[in-house]
């Protein structure tokens, strides 16, 4: 489920997409396809046919429209009506999407290691934050975003904010948790809420 539709929401603002185009994008993205006589094709059990015919499926101009933003390649192939449409076994995902919408693991966290304090103290004693085995701390932030540029962006803020309150007393490690990244979104959503700042 999307985390914060305001991020998505302005992400789709700033791209000038529909939510139905961010959706065909998305399923482009994450459908896997299998290998038929006719070369490559999505599974039909997937969820880009279950929307093209259950759902309201995707109009020409909608598909036009990512062509020419060049987030799409298409062949025309189907006539309907007398029109040439788009098959969606030939829409082609360009990389432009997975630039602006999924970040690199080593360039993320690398942004994280750079905001995040090197030290905290505790009982007199200095407590260093990124000790450890960094790898996997790395591997582990990778897998809470999901490679996914918004969340990347929404957990920036969060250490910014914690880090201005003087928040970040954890160990890098374990900050980068659900339960403290969620703890610390609930106190900014609640700061926002009463329209004063903790």
């Amino acid at each position: 489920m999307i985390d914060d539709v305001n991020a998505y929401v302005d992400f789709m603002v700033k791209h000038k997409l529909s939510t139905n185009q961010f959706l065909l994008l998305m399923l482009l993205h994450t459908e896997s396809y299998f290998k038929s006589q006719k070369g490559l094709k999505y599974k039909t059990v997937g969820n880009i046919y279950k929307w093209s015919k259950e759902g309201k499926g995707w109009s020409e101009q909608e598909i036009e429209d990512l062509i020419n933003k060049d987030y799409l390649f298409g062949i025309k192939s189907q006539q309907v009506n007398g029109t040439i449409t788009y098959s969606i076994d030939q829409l082609i995902l360009t990389q432009k999407f997975s630039d602006i919408m999924f970040v690199n693991s080593t360039f993320a966290f690398e942004e994280i290691l750079e905001i995040y304090p090197d030290t905290f103290q505790i009982n007199g004693q200095v407590v260093f934050t990124k000790s450890g085995d960094l790898d996997k701390v790395q591997q582990n932030y990778f897998k809470l975003i999901k490679g996914n540029t918004v969340k990347h962006e929404e957990i920036k803020n969060i250490i910014t904010y914690a880090k201005e309150r003087g928040l970040c007393n954890y160990k890098l490690e374990n900050f980068l948790t659900k339960g403290v990244i969620d703890t610390i979104k609930k106190m900014i959503g609640e700061s926002h809420a009463a329209g004063t700042d903790i």
